[in-house]
C-alpha cells in the first residue's frame, strides 16, 4: 500500500485501482464515479451519496432566494496531491440572502462551529456550498471575494448548485485562482 499522509487527523485508507485516480475507499460496497472532467493536476473532491442527497434536498427548500453552507469532511496528500473527502454537510443558519446573493454573518460561523462540534469533532471545513436558483453554475464577484477570504486553502472548494436546472459544479484553487472541476461521486452499491 502506497504512502498516505492524512493531513489534519491520524487514519488510514486503501487506495483502489487504478492509482492514478486517488480513489479512497473503506468500504467495499461503495463504488465511485467521475462526474464532469477531471484533469491529472485538479484537486481530487470525494463527495458522498448521503451528504449530496442532504445538500440538493436543502437547495430545493427554497427555489427563489440562495442558501448555502459549509462542507466538512478530510484532506490528504499523497504522491504530492491533495485530495479531500466530503464528509457532510452543515445548513447556515443566520445568513443574510437574496435572489441573487448569499451572505455568511458572524453569526452564521458561530452556529457552523457550534454544529461542527457537535456532529463532526475535529473534522475541518474543506469548503463551502450555496444556490443559484435558475442562474446556472458560475462564481460571482462576491462568491469569489468569499473564496478568497474564507475558504482560501488549497484544499478548499465551492460547490455551486441550481435546485432549478438539477445542476451543480465545484471550483478548486489552481494556479492561484478559482476554476471548475469535476468530482468524483461515492455512492453506496448496496442500494442499487
Amino acid at each position: 500500500m502506497p504512502d498516505i499522509e492524512v493531513v489534519g487527523e491520524v487514519g488510514e485508507l486503501e487506495i483502489a485501482e487504478p492509482p492514478e485516480k486517488l480513489i479512497p475507499t473503506l468500504d467495499r460496497s461503495r463504488r465511485v464515479e467521475a462526474m464532469g472532467t477531471i484533469q491529472g493536476d485538479d484537486l481530487h473532491i470525494f463527495l458522498r451519496e448521503e451528504t449530496l442527497r442532504e445538500i440538493v434536498i436543502y437547495a430545493k427548500s427554497n427555489m427563489s432566494r440562495e442558501l448555502g453552507g459549509v462542507l466538512i469532511g478530510r484532506f490528504y496528500r499523497w504522491d504530492k496531491k491533495l485530495w479531500i473527502e466530503v464528509a457532510g454537510y452543515i445548513k447556515a443558519q443566520n445568513y443574510v440572502n437574496t435572489a441573487a446573493s448569499f451572505k455568511f454573518t458572524h453569526d452564521s460561523w458561530s452556529a457552523i462551529t457550534r454544529e461542527k462540534e457537535k456532529r463532526f469533532n475535529d473534522m475541518p471545513i474543506v469548503g463551502w456550498q450555496h444556490t443559484h436558483p435558475g442562474y446556472g453554475i458560475f462564481l460571482s464577484h462576491l462568491d469569489q471575494f468569499i473564496q478568497r477570504h474564507f475558504f482560501n486553502l488549497p484544499h478548499q472548494v465551492a460547490l455551486v448548485v441550481d435546485p432549478r436546472a438539477d445542476e451543480l459544479g465545484f471550483f478548486q484553487w489552481k494556479h492561484r485562482a478559482v476554476t471548475p472541476c469535476g468530482f468524483f461521486y461515492v455512492y453506496d452499491a448496496s442500494s442499487r
